[in-house]
C-alpha cells in the first residue's frame, strides 16, 4: 500500500500502521498502533483513511516539485519563463516565453513581444509570468478533477 507501512517491534512491542507522505518538504506522518484501535484490521483502516485524508489535502503537484523550481541555469528567477528569440518574415525578435505541458501531453507555450513600437521588457515578462501561474492552475484544477472523477467510479464500482 502507498504511504502506509507495517511496523511490527518485538523488542519495544510496538505493532501498528506508520503513514508518511512528503508534500513541498515537509513530512507529514501518524502511526496508527493495534492495541488503540481494536486490532490490526481496525488500525489498517484508520491509517487507510487518513492517508486518503492526506492525499486530498495534499494532492501530488503536476510533474512533480521539479518543474515548478528554477534551475542554476535559469535566469528569469521563475521556473517555466525564459527569454528567447523568434524569427518572423526574416526579421528576428526577442520574446519573453511561458511553457507548460498539460496532463494529456501536449506543450502549451505563450509568447510575449517587446520593443521599442509596443511594450516594454519588463511587461513581457510579467504577462509571461502570470500565464504561467494561470496554466500551472489550470492544470493542477484539471488534475484535482480527473481525480474526482476517479473516486467516484470507484466508489460506485464498489457498490
Amino acid at each position: 500500500m502507498k504511504h502506509i507501512s507495517r511496523v511490527e517491534q518485538e523488542k519495544k512491542r510496538q505493532y501498528g500502521w506508520f503513514v508518511r507522505l512528503m508534500r513541498d518538504s515537509v513530512m507529514h506522518q501518524k502511526f496508527f498502533y493495534d492495541s488503540a484501535h481494536g486490532g490490526k484490521n481496525s488500525a489498517l483502516l484508520r491509517a487507510i483513511a487518513y492517508r486518503d485524508e492526506l492525499l486530498e489535502r495534499f494532492p501530488k503537484p503536476a510533474h512533480g516539485n521539479m518543474f515548478n523550481r528554477t534551475n542554476a541555469r535559469n535566469t528569469s528567477g521563475h521556473a517555466g519563463v525564459h527569454k528567447t528569440t523568434q524569427r518572423r518574415r526574416g526579421v528576428t525578435y526577442e520574446v519573453w516565453a511561458a511553457g507548460w505541458t498539460l496532463p494529456d501531453g501536449r506543450r502549451v507555450t505563450r509568447k510575449y513581444h517587446f520593443g521599442p513600437d509596443s511594450r516594454s521588457e519588463k511587461e513581457a515578462k510579467a504577462l509571461a509570468i502570470k500565464a504561467r501561474r494561470e496554466g500551472v492552475g489550470l492544470i493542477e484544477r484539471m488534475r484535482r478533477e480527473a481525480g474526482k472523477k476517479r473516486r467516484s467510479r470507484k466508489a460506485t464500482k464498489k457498490r
